[in-house]
C-alpha cells in the first residue's frame, strides 16, 4: 500500500494491509479450491453455484469488479460479452492473476483501496461486483460501507451493485465455520465479528432506492440499484 495512504488511514491502514497480505501467488493458486471448492459448501453454507447465479443475473457489458480475488466468477459465468471490464483491487497479485485468467476479455486493471476515495477518471459502469470483500475490511459495517460510497460515483444512475459477504454475527455457524471465523479474524484476514445482516441491509437501503438482500447460511447476498429517496 502507498505510504501516504497508509498514514492517512492509520490503524485501519494496518488492518487493510493485514487483510490482503495473505494473497500471495502461492495462496492464490489454492484459493479457488479452498474457498469455492470447500469452504462455501462445508463452512459458509452458501454453494458456489449460488454466487455464480448472482453474477449471471446481474452482469452488464460495462462492468467493474471491485475486489477481484482470482477472477473466478467472471471466468465461470456465461454472461454478456464485455465491452468494458475493469478489475479493481488493492493487491497486485490478485490483479495479475485475474488479468491472466480473464485475458480473453482484455480487462483493464486499477489498483486502489476501497476505503479511500476513487479517482474520478473512469467512465461510469452499468454493474459493479463486490463479492467477499466487506468481511475483510476493518471497522463496523457503517465504516465498511464507505467502500460503497467510493464506488457510487463510478456507477451510472441505474447501475446495479451486487455481491456477497460472510457475516460474523446473527448466524448459526457449524463447527467448520466457527473454526474459520476464529482463525481468520485472529490473523486479520477477516474483520467481521460485528458484521450482521441488519446493519448491511440498513446501510444499503440508506444509499439505494431498491435493495434485494437475502441470507444463505453465513453469507449475505445483495443487489442494490437507484438512489435512496
Amino acid at each position: 500500500m502507498d505510504d501516504r495512504l497508509m498514514a492517512a488511514l492509520g490503524a485501519d491502514g494496518d488492518a487493510v494491509a493485514r487483510a490482503h497480505a495473505i494473497y500471495t501467488p502461492t495462496m492464490l493458486s489454492l484459493y479457488d479450491l479452498v474457498v469455492h471448492g470447500l469452504s462455501n459448501h462445508l463452512a459458509w453454507g452458501c454453494p458456489t453455484r449460488r454466487l455464480v447465479e448472482l453474477y449471471r443475473d446481474n452482469l452488464s457489458t460495462h462492468h467493474l469488479e471491485a475486489g477481484i480475488g482470482t477472477g473466478f466468477f467472471l471466468d465461470r459465468v456465461q454472461g454478456p460479452k464485455f465491452e468494458r471490464l475493469v478489475l479493481l483491487d488493492i493487491n497486485q497479485n490478485c490483479l495479475d492473476r485475474a488479468a491472466r485468467r480473464l485475458a480473453r476479455f482484455a480487462p483493464a486493471q486499477r489498483k486502489a483501496n476501497l476505503l479511500a476515495p476513487m479517482s474520478p477518471d473512469l467512465e461510469r459502469f452499468d454493474s459493479v461486483g463486490l463479492t467477499y470483500v466487506l468481511h475483510c475490511l476493518p471497522g463496523r459495517m457503517s465504516e465498511k460501507l464507505a467502500s460503497v460510497d467510493h464506488l457510487k460515483p463510478l456507477m451510472k444512475q441505474q447501475a446495479v451493485l451486487f455481491g456477497a459477504t460472510i457475516l460474523g454475527r446473527g448466524i448459526a455457524p457449524n463447527g467448520a465455520a466457527r473454526m474459520l471465523l476464529d482463525l481468520y479474524n485472529r490473523k486479520g484476514v477477516f474483520n467481521n465479528r460485528e458484521d450482521d445482516f441488519e446493519s448491511l441491509s440498513e446501510g444499503l437501503r440508506r444509499r439505494f432506492g431498491k435493495v434485494e438482500i437475502e441470507r444463505q447460511g453465513c453469507v449475505a447476498l445483495f443487489r442494490a440499484q437507484g438512489t435512496a429517496v
